[in-house]
């Protein structure tokens, strides 16, 4: 072939490697429809017991107890035993599991970060569904963690869990069968307060990286923001904190991204405590001053708090965050808006 028809073969066959490398990587960051609603949090904690029971001090009561049952891992081959409790927080799904042994992917995760959120679970139509998307998963280069079927008196739950925890600082799960929409349908968002949750939110150090990250997967990149923040306190004194969030807007439930700008801060204290993850559940309450006063009397310890926006208009309000490090390590944020 001529030097120059070579040249010009070689520059065309480029070019469209770069367009279907293109095309295909715009595909896999398009939205999909299932991370649009989370099925379920899995929520792995050390003493179950002593984790209702602070929640009921809270206000919330719509818990099933699995009790104790038997589960299989399939990567891993073998037999675990776990207690398991699925639960409605203000409209939020949980799957409370408590380890019963040490060498389970829940207890691999409690020993290594504590109490707190492992994953957030999407459900898929089917078995096959959630296969096929293990499969596009493993195209991208992500690893299947671990297969669980966990044997319950209802009937078998099913979870794959996939290996996103150190680039998207949690554990993106899959669940596929009716048994736990039967189980969880007999729990109703209702508590004490009518609080509603309205927010998922993650502590970490650095933004970018987990906007390509979660992109690539399939979902919205972060929209990063830095609120206008009033009336700053941090462990009941005044204090002077700054922060940047970056949101993930797919579904009805947004997905807040915590980034320390300036300590002291409850993000700072999460990342000493537990590392990068899952930090907090929002609850949007229509009086912060009742629920203060309530949780107060109860021994419950405000962490941060503070104001955005301008005082008195629609769309500015408060925040305030519960710790709840010994109410299973993830904290609840209060969030209050004035009305239109």
């Amino acid at each position: 072939m001529h030097v120059k028809h070579f040249f010009i073969y070689t520059m065309l066959t480029l070019l469209v490697s770069s367009f279907c490398s293109v095309r295909a990587q715009t595909s896999t960051q398009a939205t999909q429809d299932y991370f649009k609603q989370v099925d379920q949090m899995i929520w792995v904690v050390k003493d179950l017991d002593k984790v209702m029971a602070k929640w009921r001090q809270l206000g919330f009561d719509q818990f099933a107890n699995l009790g104790t049952v038997e589960a299989s891992e399939k990567k891993a081959g073998k037999k675990i035993k776990i207690r398991m409790v699925q639960a409605n927080l203000a409209g939020a799904i949980i799957t409370w599991i408590q380890p019963l042994e040490t060498t389970s992917v829940f207890a691999k995760f409690n020993a290594s970060y504590g109490d707190g959120g492992m994953s957030l679970v999407y459900h898929m139509d089917s078995k096959e569904a959630v296969q096929n998307e293990v499969k596009r998963l493993n195209d991208i280069g992500i690893d299947e963690l671990e297969a669980i079927a966990v044997n319950t008196p209802s009937g078998i739950l099913n979870y794959v869990f996939m290996n996103t925890r150190k680039e998207g600082k949690y554990v993106l799960g899959y669940t596929f069968g009716d048994i736990d929409k039967n189980i969880t349908a007999r729990l109703t968002p209702q508590n004490k307060f009518a609080m509603r949750q309205n927010q998922y939110a993650f502590v970490a150090k650095d933004p970018q990286p987990i906007s390509q990250y979660w992109q690539s997967i399939g979902m919205p990149p972060l929209t990063e923001a830095k609120p206008d923040i009033s009336d700053k306190m941090y462990h009941g004194q005044a204090a002077d904190y700054d922060l940047k969030q970056g949101w993930q807007k797919q579904g009805k439930v947004p997905y807040e991204w915590c980034f320390s700008l300036r300590p002291p801060n409850v993000y700072l204290d999460h990342l000493k405590q537990h590392g990068e993850g899952i930090h907090h559940l929002g609850f949007a309450v229509t009086d912060m001053d009742e629920v203060i006063r309530d949780y107060e009397s109860k021994g419950f310890h405000f962490s941060m708090s503070g104001a955005w926006g301008e005082k008195g208009k629609p769309g500015s309000g408060r925040f305030a965050y519960v710790n709840l490090e010994d109410a299973g390590g993830v904290t609840m944020e209060l969030l209050w808006n004035y009305p239109n």
